[in-house]
């Protein structure tokens, strides 16, 4: 999502699959140095966990409430800061 062209799609697509407000899933990858950082930001929210196989790193998945697919995008582009996260 970095330019504003695959903003802009991401955005369509969300606002033609969803209605808002609703309870979206994410789910990151993320390193395990960097766990900490990222449940960091969703500390009021439920978060599954489940580490991969090697150890390395851990899938995290959680839905939250969100209002609008402006929200969905800020949460990814502030996830998305976190060195080495993998965002589905």
């Amino acid at each position: 999502m970095k330019d504003d062209e695959s903003l802009d799609s991401f955005r369509s697509s969300l606002d033609a699959n969803y209605e808002w407000p609703c309870l979206f899933p994410f789910k990151f990858i993320v390193p395990k140095k960097q766990c900490q950082t990222v449940l960091d930001l969703f500390a009021d929210d439920p978060v599954k966990a489940n580490e991969s196989s090697s150890g390395r790193f851990i899938a995290y998945t959680m839905e939250m409430h969100v209002h609008s697919s402006d929200e969905v995008i800020a949460i990814y582009q502030r996830v998305a800061q976190v060195p080495g996260v993998i965002s589905l």
